[in-house]
């Protein structure tokens, strides 16, 4: 009697084990999850980087050189949709024409320009395993954002309107250089 429980304890818990496990990966939350967790688990935003790098599909079946690659595009897409956010900025009350709001506004825009390029161009230098390059022009990138939002600071009592996205933006690079940082 005792045998013939163990026995039906057993394959009772075997077939949990594989209907959970077929579960499991029929939902896509199978060992690839575990690559992005661990590799999350080198940055500092830990959050920022689950929630980005999950939410592409690109990531399910990827390894940590394509979650960089995927880290990188995605500080690309937020760098443009900021432009876009500052461009329709640029043409409210008190940001129009003139005022040195607008000057920073426009400022804004051009640094932005330029970290687009910077991680277009690191894309590339992963792509040749420059890791070292890849580094250098995503620290450019976040110093662009860097001085976006320093010009706002140097007039008292002028907030920023784009503080949110600078820091989300420089938690997106941050993450991208922990990622390559994995690589070489």
């Amino acid at each position: 009697m005792e045998a013939c429980r163990a026995s039906s304890s057993l394959s009772l818990y075997l077939l949990f084990s594989f209907s959970f496990a077929f579960f499991m990966a029929a939902l896509g939350l199978s060992d690839d999850t575990d690559v992005i967790s661990s590799t999350c688990n080198h940055t500092l935003y830990f959050d920022v980087c689950m929630s980005t790098l999950t939410s592409r599909p690109s990531s399910r079946r990827a390894d940590v050189h394509a979650l960089a690659a995927i880290s990188l595009d995605v500080g690309i897409t937020h760098a443009k949709a900021t432009i876009s956010y500052a461009r329709s900025l640029s043409k409210q009350k008190g940001f129009a024409g003139g005022t040195y709001a607008s000057g920073c506004i426009a400022d804004c825009l051009e640094e932005y320009k330029e970290a687009v390029q910077s991680l277009h161009d690191s894309t590339g230098a992963l792509r040749r395993g420059s890791y070292d390059t890849v580094n250098a022009l995503v620290s450019g990138a976040m110093t662009n954002s860097d001085a976006c939002e320093s010009a706002f600071g140097e007039k008292p009592g002028l907030q920023s309107p784009l503080t949110e996205r600078n820091d989300y933006f420089f938690k997106l690079c941050s993450n991208s250089l922990a990622i390559t940082n994995l690589l070489g």
